[in-house]
């Protein structure tokens, strides 16, 4: 489920928010530097996951992305900047997530019935590749340590409302940060299975899994 607190992390280069047309309300165009910006983290993730944050240097993000080292330093300043962003973009899948859930009649229900997307997402060994290799480097860089906190921290913040604004007359849940924190392991955790179980069977695991949070939520 890859989350407000004061962040601390270097800035990030986000994603424009795409406004209405004020003629047809539709949605507008992308800018080309925003189109830009996102074909730089599409070369980034992928030399990433090929060949891990320290061996992947910007001149070869730029090579594959097609243009100059240079040019990438007009977008991002740093490879920081651009795992910073890398994370964001996931995040605001979550966000998006999370406020589809809102306002569900039965919350534990909606979140089971939409766990095999992320599930098969937590299994793909690409994208596994990717989170752990950002794991790694916030072991060594206390700069990328700090943004992943603060990104853990607002998903978490984001459940604690979702879990306890679901909850009967407005009642506090027991355990909620516990369960909010054994909920992600179990998602984080499949990363790892992933990589180490290549034979894993989504549809077991998500099967189970499903079992498991409904326990979870409800117990």
């Amino acid at each position: 489920m890859g989350g407000p607190v004061n962040d601390p992390a270097p800035p990030v280069a986000s994603r424009a928010a795409r406004r209405p047309s004020p003629r047809s309300g539709a949605p507008a165009a992308p800018s080309l530097s925003d189109v830009r910006r996102q074909q730089i983290l599409d070369a980034a993730e992928r030399c990433f996951r090929e060949r891990g944050f320290h061996n992947a240097s910007m001149a070869e993000i730029a090579r594959t992305f097609g243009m100059s080292a240079g040019h990438i330093y007009n977008y991002f300043d740093s490879k920081e900047a651009i795992i910073a962003a890398i994370v964001e973009r996931d995040l605001a899948g979550f966000f998006r997530r999370a406020e589809e859930l809102r306002g569900a009649v039965d919350l534990h229900k909606a979140i089971v019935d939409r766990i095999e997307p992320r599930v098969a997402d937590k299994l793909n060994r690409g994208k596994s590749a990717l989170q752990i290799e950002v794991m790694a480097e916030a072991v060594r860089n206390p700069r990328v340590a700090a943004m992943v906190q603060s990104v853990d921290a607002r998903v978490r913040a984001t459940l604690r409302g979702l879990l306890q604004g679901a909850s009967p007359a407005g009642q506090p849940v027991r355990d909620l940060d516990g369960r909010i924190d054994v909920l992600m392991a179990l998602f984080d955790g499949l990363m790892i299975r992933a990589l180490r179980h290549p034979g894993i069977s989504r549809q077991q695991v998500t099967r189970v899994l499903g079992t498991t949070i409904r326990a979870l939520l409800r117990a």
